[in-house]
């Protein structure tokens, strides 16, 4: 898997530590960062041509999330960054953030920042990966896509979360479960390890990332269907809004 393109949304230019951080994902292809709805300084773009990443920038034209979405579809970016704040002045105040995973063809890559924790730290973005299971397809299509850029990713540690308490023989079969998708990673030479949690879901994926020292949480999510989907698209929303560390959503 390759990601030559990314989108970076912001109301404000990003810091070079900021994007020279993301450079580390030339190993799977990038080429260029696109800045929306910002243009970057003619510095700061010729400090990323130093690392043979092309940045420019492209404006807004209209409302931010269909001009988004617009931009995506047309310059045909593998992955969306949005960097915003939690509270109410960000980009993602009030339902932005859920009509955002609900309607986006690419992988988006949310970076928020709060007053008292500030922005979290993109280098060594990929290092320490959650990737949260709960056997669904969505999170089928998130386990290969971490596997799809496994050249970045360092550990990966696999969580499932109970949501009652089961028998024991089930606990045994989850135990198999999750052993058989570290397994998987293993043959792809990727660090894994298996997890089993017990409580609310969001609560404890956010935990399982503190735990486990994360630099990010990756979930799956399906954008439209029955009523259990919906309950899936508002976990990754509640993670979201109770995250440190960035969360990777895979559509």
């Amino acid at each position: 898997m390759e990601i030559k393109k990314l989108l970076y949304v912001n109301h404000r230019e990003p810091t070079y530590e900021f994007v020279e951080a993301l450079t580390g994902m030339g190993k799977i292809g990038l080429e260029e960062i696109i800045l929306f709805p910002e243009k970057p300084s003619k510095e700061l773009a010729d400090r990323l041509s130093s690392r043979s990443i092309h940045l420019r920038g492209v404006e807004s034209s209209g409302r931010l999330i269909p001009g988004l979405f617009e931009v995506a579809d047309k310059e045909q970016v593998s992955l969306i960054i949005v960097h915003s704040h939690k509270d109410n002045d960000g980009l993602l105040r009030g339902s932005a953030a859920r009509r955002l995973m609900r309607n986006t063809p690419v992988p988006l890559l949310f970076i928020l920042e709060d007053k008292e924790a500030g922005c979290p730290s993109v280098r060594g973005l990929f290092d320490s990966v959650i990737l949260a299971t709960d056997w669904s397809d969505a999170a089928g299509r998130a386990w290969l896509y971490i596997i799809g850029i496994k050249k970045i990713v360092g550990v990966v540690d696999i969580v499932y979360v109970l949501h009652e308490k089961p028998a024991i023989g089930e606990i045994r079969k989850l135990r198999e479960r999750v052993e058989e998708v570290r397994k998987i990673c293993l043959e792809e030479t990727m660090d894994a390890e298996s997890h089993i949690y017990a409580g609310k879901t969001p609560e404890e994926i956010v935990l399982a990332a503190k735990d486990y020292n994360a630099t990010m949480i990756a979930m799956g999510y399906k954008q439209r269907g029955s009523l259990k989907d919906f309950i899936s698209g508002s976990t990754c929303y509640r993670v979201l809004e109770k995250s440190s560390v960035p969360l990777l959503v895979i559509p």
